[in-house]
């Protein structure tokens, strides 16, 4: 006896994009989230145009677009030197609170059919003879299904019951996210970079504007509060403050650490890990939208598939989302190593502002509209670092 077809536990845009095209094949899902919606996460509110056209796969981003703020692009400003990140014609990003979009894709999951319980508690998994059966809550109860899907977050409680979390080493940072009020809307986002860290401003729509940076762990002083980091932080990227200046003062300050996260596997019989669950690097990008929404379309796949099988594995997820993301994640990698290089960075970064081949390029890999090895040819690579 189960309790569903399939259990996502994480009602966030990974685990609701999952659960809607599951429901949509026919599957019966059970979403579980510990969370009452809508609600406020500590996450940036920047969805890249690769974000968004996943977002018109499925089928909500007219309801978006009438929540949020388009972008054309956005500008990285350095202490030294500036690069307009200019997307290609017809290609644009959005700027959207995320209680609203995670509004939007749970609400699209329980019309696809999913059934949605709210404030319910996971503690991990539950394995019965080798395999994933369900999970367990935290009242003690057991909920069975032919598949688990755990879509539950940086700290997944799923994925730490087994045994799958690996301590990140590098990088390290924390991150803190605000939203303010008082700004006129840009057309362009910001993002802010200095030795610490960096700071990243969008419009979201509404009269909002998000406010999201990532600062190396070890800058924090001993006993700082939030509220005194994020005003030093801002203190210190003329540029972002500049991009604030007149704004109110924001009402909330939410913080997350550590930032990156990684894991020994993504799937398992009985059980798959998508969204930051099943790893995440660095938000620098703008990319963990795109990531959850992307990868809940290969994770949907994958699912449908072990459903048919006898021992629910999953064949083929863990070579579906390397093909989809490894590029993209040892792009990231290197452009962290040019941050910890301020020099290497400067200078890339007027590189690619003048040569029209690395800013076409960093743009469509960037907007995730373009393959992320595109930005690891030589030819761009060389772009990037000649004289």
């Amino acid at each position: 006896m189960t309790d569903a077809d399939v259990i996502v536990v994480g009602g966030g845009p990974a685990g609701s994009a999952t659960a809607a095209r599951l429901a949509e094949a026919g599957a019966d899902v059970l979403v579980l989230d510990r969370a009452g919606f809508p609600r406020e996460k500590a996450c940036a509110e920047f969805l890249s145009p690769g974000a968004v056209a996943a977002l018109e796969r499925l089928g909500v981003l007219e309801a978006a677009g009438a929540r949020g703020a388009w972008q054309l692009g956005m500008r990285i400003v350095s202490e030294r030197a500036e690069f307009t990140v200019r997307y290609r014609e017809g290609r644009r990003g959005l700027g959207i609170p995320r209680p609203a979009l995670d509004a939007m894709l749970l609400d699209r999951a329980r019309s696809a059919g999913a059934r949605v319980e709210e404030r319910v508690g996971v503690s991990g998994a539950h394995v019965e003879r080798g395999r994933v059966g369900g999970v367990r809550l935290r009242d003690g109860r057991i909920l069975r299904a032919n598949f688990v899907v755990a879509a539950d977050g940086l700290r997944s409680p799923v994925a730490r019951s087994l045994g799958l979390e690996r301590p990140p080493r590098w990088p390290r940072r924390l991150g803190l996210v605000a939203r303010v009020s008082g700004l006129e809307a840009s057309p362009y986002g910001l993002m802010a970079v200095g030795r610490g860290g960096y700071c990243g401003v969008a419009s979201v729509g509404g009269g909002e504007t998000s406010i999201g940076m990532a600062v190396a762990e070890r800058n924090r002083r001993q006993g700082e509060s939030a509220a005194a980091l994020f005003a030093r932080v801002i203190a210190s990227l003329p540029a972002a403050g500049a991009a604030i200046q007149g704004a109110a003062r924001p009402a909330t300050i939410r913080g997350l650490a550590p930032l990156a996260r990684r894991v020994r596997s993504v799937a398992g019989p009985g059980y798959l890990l998508v969204g930051d669950a099943a790893g995440f690097t660095d938000p620098f990008t703008g990319e963990g939208v795109y990531r959850a929404l992307r990868g809940a379309e290969l994770a949907a796949d994958a699912v449908e598939r072990a459903l048919g099988r006898f021992d629910r594995s999953p064949v083929g997820y863990e070579a579906a989302r390397r093909e989809a993301f490894a590029a993209k994640e040892l792009a990231c990698l290197g452009l962290q190593a040019a941050l910890a290089a301020p020099q290497l960075f400067d200078h890339c970064l007027r590189r690619a502002g003048s040569r029209d081949r690395a800013s076409r390029t960093l743009a469509g890999v960037f907007g995730d509209y373009l393959p992320a090895r595109a930005a690891l040819r030589p030819s761009v690579l060389a772009d990037l670092v000649r004289p």
